[in-house]
C-alpha cells in the first residue's frame, strides 16, 4: 500500500471468507480485494481495510450551533464545523451533493492535522468542533484522534449525522470525547430504502438515538419534510412515534423544510403542511418541537413546556435572547433539558 497522509488503516473491520466485512456503519459492506465499499471511502488492500480520506478536509467554517441545528447545547455559542467527501447515503435530495457525491482522491488530497482544526477553533473564539456537512461517520479515525485532543483543549465535539453507524462506531466515539450528536431521520423504512440506497432501512438511526442517550450524549433529531414523499399526517405521526418511542419527549425535534437540490426536484415544502407537522409533534407530546428553514422566529424560539414562557429568543440563528437560568424556567422554575 503507497503510504499517503490521508491513507491509514481502518479500525473496525472483520476477514470473512475471503472478504473484508466493515463494521463502521448499517451498510455493513463485504468488500473483496482491491474494492471500496458503498461509502467509496474504505477500500480492501492486500486484505486490510483502508480509510481514504483520513484528514482530508474539504470544508471548514465557524458555524453557529443554531444552523446544525442545536438548539438545547450551548445556545448561541460557534463551533469549527468541517468535513471530509462523501457519505454511506445516497439521499436524493441531498443538499451538500457537491461534497458528500466527491470521490476520495488521496493522491491529490491535502491532509489537515487535527491539531490545525483547533488551532482554527481557538482563533476563532469557538467552543469546540463540529463534523458535519457530509457524514462524519466516515471521518471515523480522524475523530478518534481529533476528539481526545479537544478535550483536553477544554472544548466540546459535536456532530451532525444521518445516525447510519454501527453501536461499536458510536461507542467508540463517545469513549473518544463526543458530546453532541444532531442525528438526521429521513422518514419511513421505504424512505430509507429507495430513496437513500439504505440497506438496514430506518431502524438504524433510531437504534442510533436511543444508544447515544444510553451512553449519555446530548441528543437532538431533524426530520426533513420532503414534497411527495413524507409531506403528509401519516409520515409525520410516524416520525413522531418513534421520537417518543427511541428518544424521549425532552428530546428537541427539528421539522425542517426541503428545498430542490441533487436529484430530486419537488417545489419546497409547503410552509402550511409544515405548521401542522409541528402541531402533531406537540400534540403527541414532545415538549420542544421546532421548524425550521423558513425563517418564523417564533417556531424556533424555546418555550417552557410546563408555563409557555419564552425562555431563548432566535432570529436568523442567532440568538436574541436567554433568559434561562442554571437550566430552570425563570418563572416556574420547571427543569429545561438544555446545556448551557
Amino acid at each position: 500500500m503507497i503510504e499517503l497522509p490521508t491513507v491509514r488503516e481502518a479500525r473496525l473491520y472483520e476477514r470473512k471468507n475471503g472478504l473484508i466485512e466493515c463494521l463502521l456503519c448499517a451498510q455493513n459492506c463485504k468488500i473483496p480485494l482491491r474494492k471500496r465499499g458503498f461509502c467509496n471511502t474504505r477500500l480492501n488492500e492486500e486484505g486490510k481495510l483502508y480509510t481514504l480520506i483520513y484528514g482530508d478536509i474539504v470544508a471548514c467554517e465557524s458555524r453557529p450551533m443554531e444552523i446544525k441545528p442545536f438548539f438545547h447545547f450551548y445556545p448561541g455559542k460557534t463551533t469549527m464545523t468541517f468535513c471530509a467527501p462523501s457519505c454511506n447515503l445516497r439521499c436524493q435530495w441531498c443538499q451538500n451533493n457537491h461534497l458528500s457525491r466527491r470521490e476520495p482522491r488521496p493522491l491529490k488530497a491535502r491532509h489537515v492535522p487535527p491539531e490545525e482544526i483547533l488551532t482554527a477553533a481557538e482563533a476563532c473564539g469557538d467552543i469546540g468542533v463540529c463534523a458535519s456537512f457530509t457524514e462524519p461517520t466516515l471521518l471515523f479515525e480522524y475523530l478518534l484522534d481529533l476528539f481526545p485532543i479537544t478535550k483536553e483543549r477544554d472544548m466540546v465535539n459535536t456532530m451532525v449525522s444521518n445516525g447510519y453507524m454501527s453501536a461499536r462506531a458510536l461507542e467508540m466515539l463517545v469513549n473518544a470525547g463526543l458530546d453532541a450528536i444532531n442525528v438526521d431521520v429521513k422518514g419511513s423504512d421505504e424512505v430509507y430504502r429507495k430513496y437513500c440506497s439504505a440497506r438496514k432501512g430506518d431502524s438504524p438511526p433510531w437504534e442510533t438515538i436511543r444508544h447515544a442517550l444510553n451512553l449519555g450524549v446530548h441528543v437532538e433529531v431533524v426530520h426533513l419534510v420532503v414534497t411527495g414523499l413524507n409531506d403528509n399526517v401519516r409520515a409525520i405521526k410516524e416520525v413522531c412515534e418513534k421520537h417518543l418511542r427511541f428518544a424521549s419527549p425532552d428530546v428537541p425535534l427539528h421539522i425542517t423544510a426541503y428545498f430542490p437540490a441533487c436529484k430530486y426536484n419537488e417545489p419546497p415544502t409547503s410552509v402550511d403542511f409544515l405548521k401542522s407537522a409541528w402541531h402533531i409533534a406537540k400534540s403527541a407530546g414532545i415538549k420542544f418541537a421546532y421548524m425550521g428553514n423558513v425563517g418564523m422566529p417564533p417556531f424556533e424560539n424555546t418555550y417552557c413546556p410546563n408555563c409557555g414562557a419564552l425562555l431563548i429568543k432566535r432570529s436568523a440563528f442567532r440568538v436574541l435572547s436567554n433568559r434561562l437560568k442554571e437550566r430552570k424556567c425563570p418563572s416556574c422554575s420547571s427543569a429545561i433539558n438544555i446545556v448551557l
